[in-house]
């Protein structure tokens, strides 16, 4: 075995229990990401499967419609899905690069450092794809019970197979290995940067850009769909997905430009600490928000959902069931986004706290009292918290504006249950971070400043 890949166990342990906390924080976000992954996976075959049973006589076929529907809801669920199985491969990255830094300092060449970050991250994946299928074999009798064209689902409906399991055993690690490797491009190219500290390269105006063309691809096939014939639902389902995931691209930068306005505006010594904190890592700030911003955009896409459901249940009753399914994967799907955006804020929170531990201590010794630290923390997540989870919702009211018109808006009912989801969805993952303070509690009762 190759020495340095030998010493992957030893450089895991070097990190203490800071490591081991980190480690920990990641394997429950991979096996949340896999256990719902799988649950929306198997909610899918599951409607596909009923498309293929006999239809009772005098029903009309909206089978389609609901394959087209489950669909609409995979994009939604799945990319902030993975979003969050590709940040947990970057929990503890700040310290991890540091040990990395000085291993290329001492010589340890480029490809035995991803090597070593690959063998970290891929089992963390492979323990949280286990923990996941788990998760998702206990899930399975609750997802059962949702009620969809008029009966529940059986569990052999909703099962992925073996096949499935297979494919999430070999994917999840590859994911998290891919992520964890990307993140080190830092510490290939400049390991003494790293070791000292620089901040890294800012972000470019291209990623608005990037992401403006995302979404204008989306509502240019809504335009054009019907010229597109039977491939039409196709390319509009891989247009929302590709506009959807351009907000990973683009909120970052969003971020960064809010630090900078809080900065300008800083008239206290925590709004000052907090814009400077944002302004250096907006990448870090998004892996705490961005997953509001993803439930965001989903509230934003089913508001719409109130102005077209008004169907008289004595003159149509298939169409009133329709409506009642609708109802019910729009709720579904956003209590889903929502508890998916407080747990990957959760993480995503106490890991950063962990990050910053050397920088928390230090400042603590300079005398800046825990209450500041706290303030600085809290606020540091509440103002691009609001941000995101407004701006999202925007962004998808937009976007489905060449599709479904004015009807988001017209409908009063569609835009105050967009603020209560809002509202509750920002207090839930406001919740979750506030989870993280007893661990910067325990952080300031360490009075050795390790030099990791």
């Amino acid at each position: 075995m190759n020495p340095v890949v030998a010493l992957a166990p030893r450089f895991q342990r070097a990190g203490g229990r800071d490591s081991r906390v980190t480690t920990s924080l990641a394997v429950t976000a991979f096996a949340v990401t896999t256990g719902l992954t799988l649950s929306v996976v198997g909610g899918l075959l599951g409607f596909v499967a009923r498309a293929h049973e006999p239809l009772a006589p005098g029903q009309n076929d909206v089978r389609s419609l609901y394959e087209i529907l489950a669909w609409v809801a995979v994009v939604l669920l799945v990319v902030p899905l993975l979003t969050l199985g590709g940040s947990a491969a970057r929990l503890g990255v700040a310290r991890r690069d540091a040990r990395l830094a000085t291993l290329r300092l001492l010589g340890v060449t480029s490809r035995e450092v991803v090597v070593l970050t690959l063998v970290e991250t891929a089992w963390q994946g492979l323990v949280g794809a286990v923990l996941g299928i788990l998760l998702y074999v206990a899930l399975l009798p609750l997802v059962a019970l949702l009620p969809f064209q008029g009966t529940t689902f059986s569990v052999g409906e909703l099962w992925v197979g073996w096949q499935g399991l297979l494919v999430a055993l070999v994917a999840v690690p590859l994911l998290a290995g891919l992520s964890g490797a990307f993140s080190l491009r830092r510490v290939a190219i400049s390991p003494l940067g790293v070791a000292r500290r620089t901040s890294p390269k800012g972000m470019g105006f291209v990623r608005l850009v990037v992401a403006l063309v995302g979404i204008g691809l989306f509502m240019t096939v809504s335009v054009v769909g019907g010229a597109l014939g039977a491939a039409a639902i196709g390319a509009l389902v891989g247009a929302m997905a590709i506009g959807f995931a351009m907000l990973n691209v683009v909120g970052p930068w969003v971020l960064g430009l809010v630090g900078k306005a809080q900065l300008r505006r800083a008239t206290t010594p925590a709004r000052l600490l907090a814009a400077r904190r944002l302004l250096d890592d907006p990448r870090a700030a998004w892996r705490v928000v961005g997953g509001l911003g993803l439930a965001g955009f989903v509230a934003g896409a089913l508001a719409v959902v109130p102005s077209i459901t008004s169907v008289d249940a004595s003159q149509d009753p298939q169409g009133a069931m329709l409506q009642d399914d609708l109802v019910t994967g729009a709720l579904v799907t956003l209590v889903v986004a929502f508890l998916l955006a407080a747990v990957s804020a959760g993480i995503a929170q106490a890991a950063a706290v962990l990050d910053r531990r050397r920088e928390i201590a230090l400042q603590n010794l300079a005398g800046m009292p825990v209450e500041l630290l706290d303030s600085v923390r809290r606020r540091s997540v509440l103002v691009p918290l609001l941000f995101v989870a407004v701006g999202s919702a925007v962004t998808a009211l937009v976007m489905f504006l060449p599709l479904l018109g004015t009807a988001a808006v017209s409908d009063p009912t569609g835009i105050l249950l967009l603020l209560a989801f809002l509202a509750v969805g920002c207090a839930l993952v406001f919740v979750a971070t506030e989870t993280s303070r007893p661990l910067l509690r325990s952080v300031l009762t360490d009075t050795v400043v390790r030099a990791d």
